[in-house]
């Protein structure tokens, strides 16, 4: 079982136009609204595809009615946390020729006390999934924080999955991913650019994110899994280093394809699959979502024969979309 933990959740608010002008009043050819948020999009994308798993977040109002039915008519099992507060709107605006642009908001404040009662309802799901014999339980910390949040969350949180024996995944950037570090979390997820802030280096080739990711290792993450774009995903651990990617891929939209790289890596981790195959799954499932105009999507066997994943990156190999700190 995979619980998922999504302390700032989202409603999803895609609007496309067939053009878009400032100072103008622009009509909508399509609009959609859905529940999101980096560690509800995994475990929607985990469920989708056969993979048991609970989302956990912090839910209040009418926006919190809206999550728990919209998760509950994807058949996603789900735990909202009361927050007393609005759950914040995310919109994304898709004009041709651009692969989405969004304004996000910040969030309602977690404060102290809904930050213990978040940490309670983690301890007691990971607690009755042990108990269940679940299978492989994961905790995966996805996303930013609201303001207000307390210093000790993540950190607290990964320590709580180690106690329990849970393998520890973080989503996270800048100070959330600084925090959870030292706690030693079994894998961190960051970008390509995340990953350039968070080591102070630029990242020019395949052979600087390895680099970039040991130094993480060093720093407490027992494993990297990095996404770089449209130049696939970097795995790093103790005993390998692998680069991945997919050739021929239809873009459509590109908001979700991060979150939809872990559920995918996840997804074959908990069948037991070998480090080369969860990077490969990763970029499946990464490849089908953006082939769809919205973060709901099915994964296509198809692409899986258009993937490659190598067990000795080349180190030379430039990035398209090199990273600076």
């Amino acid at each position: 079982m995979i619980l998922t933990v999504t302390p700032n959740p989202a409603v999803d608010w895609t609007v496309t136009t067939d053009d878009f002008a400032f100072d103008a009043v622009n009509v909508a050819s399509s609009s959609t609204r859905e529940a999101s948020g980096k560690g509800i999009n995994v475990s929607v994308a985990l469920q989708r595809n056969g993979v048991r798993t609970l989302a956990l977040f912090p839910a209040g109002g009418g926006t919190g009615v809206f999550m728990a039915e919209q998760l509950a008519a994807m058949g996603v099992a789900a735990l909202a946390v009361p927050s007393g507060a609005e759950v914040r709107t995310n919109i994304t605006l898709r004009v041709p020729g651009h692969s989405g642009t969004k304004i996000n908001e910040q969030g309602a404040p977690l404060g102290e006390e809904l930050a213990q009662r978040l940490l309670d309802a983690v301890r007691s799901a990971l607690v009755g999934a042990l108990e269940r014999h679940d299978g492989v339980v994961t905790l995966a910390l996805c996303g930013s924080l609201p303001p207000g949040t307390p210093e000790w969350f993540h950190p607290a949180l990964v320590g709580l999955g180690r106690e329990l024996g849970a393998a520890v995944v973080v989503d996270a950037s800048g100070e959330v991913l600084r925090r959870a570090l030292p706690a030693g979390p079994g894998l961190v997820k960051p970008n390509v650019h995340e990953l350039a802030a968070e080591t102070g280096r630029p990242l020019a080739t395949v052979g600087d994110v390895v680099s970039a990711a040991r130094e993480l290792l060093g720093r407490g993450a027992g494993a990297v899994l990095a996404s770089l774009g449209a130049d696939g995903m970097v795995y790093v651990d103790a005993e390998c280093a692998l680069h991945g990617k997919a050739s021929a891929v239809s873009v459509l939209n590109t908001v979700g394809a991060g979150d939809a790289s872990l559920a995918g890596f996840l997804a074959a981790r908990a069948g037991g699959a070998a480090p080369a195959e969860c990077l490969a799954s990763a970029i499946l499932y990464a490849s089908s979502a953006v082939g769809h105009a919205t973060t709901l999507f099915d994964v296509d066997p198809a692409l899986r024969e258009r993937i490659t994943v190598t067990a000795e990156p080349e180190a030379g190999l430039e990035l398209s979309e090199p990273a600076q700190p």
